[in-house]
């Protein structure tokens, strides 16, 4: 008899355990499955966020300017050995010494009364290239030199690499000429339109001025320069 209660004790021993265990499993798997989903579902959230984002020119989580700014004057020298930033320096140069030849040859059509023809193109075109040129620029000479509201022009590239290391470039003198310079474009396109010669004279004559303020911040040679011919 006391050998038979043993028996049923242990089968109900053996049914407890293995109770017990399902039920842990059966946590462990609804868990899993709940994390699975969890992630699934972050995952899908974060791929509709970039369709959403896609489909409206909106960016996710945008870097502000004093956060991609590493001390060094660009973001694009982060992690560049100084070799390779003095060669992406000189290529910045070599983009705004042709930009500054294409405001050159604006000047001498302006100086001979011609408000339209290939230097007005060359110029002020907003179009994009549909191949970069020998010195890399894929728009023309006022949109590589000051840029737009997608992307940085040269021009202020080129001067932000001349600030202190580990301090924002707002104050550098070449920035500042840079931000003088780059707003005087606009009124001679304004004169243009509405065929005013003697303002658009006005306007490029002005925006020469700024332009030469600016050369001399990023150590390059004034207008007048044979560089520029």
């Amino acid at each position: 008899m006391k050998s038979k209660f043993l028996r049923i004790a242990l089968v109900f021993m053996i049914l407890a355990v293995t109770a017990a265990y399902n039920v842990h499993s059966s946590r462990s798997v609804t868990s899993t499955s709940t994390s699975r989903t969890s992630r699934t579902s972050s995952r899908k959230d974060f791929l509709n966020q970039i369709r959403i984002a896609a489909a409206t020119g909106l960016t996710l989580s945008p870097v502000s300017a004093a956060s991609a700014f590493d001390g060094q004057g660009s973001s694009v020298y982060s992690g560049r050995t100084p070799s390779s930033k003095a060669e992406l320096k000189r290529s910045y140069q070599a983009r705004v010494v042709q930009d500054v030849k294409d405001f050159v040859q604006l000047g001498q059509a302006i100086e001979n009364s011609q408000l339209e023809g290939d230097a007005w193109t060359r110029f002020f075109i907003p179009y994009q290239r549909r191949e970069p040129d020998a010195v890399g620029r894929t728009y023309a000479a006022l949109l590589d030199l000051v840029g737009n509201k997608e992307f940085s022009g040269c021009g202020i590239l080129l001067a932000n690499t001349f600030a202190k290391p580990g301090k924002p470039p707002d104050n550098t003198p070449s920035v500042k000429a840079y931000n003088a310079m780059a707003k005087t474009f606009e009124p001679i396109q304004i004169a243009k339109k509405n065929d005013d010669l003697k303002k658009v004279k006005v306007a490029y004559d002005k925006a020469a001025t700024l332009l030469n303020e600016y050369l001399a911040s990023v150590d390059l040679p004034p207008l007048t320069d044979v560089t520029y011919q």
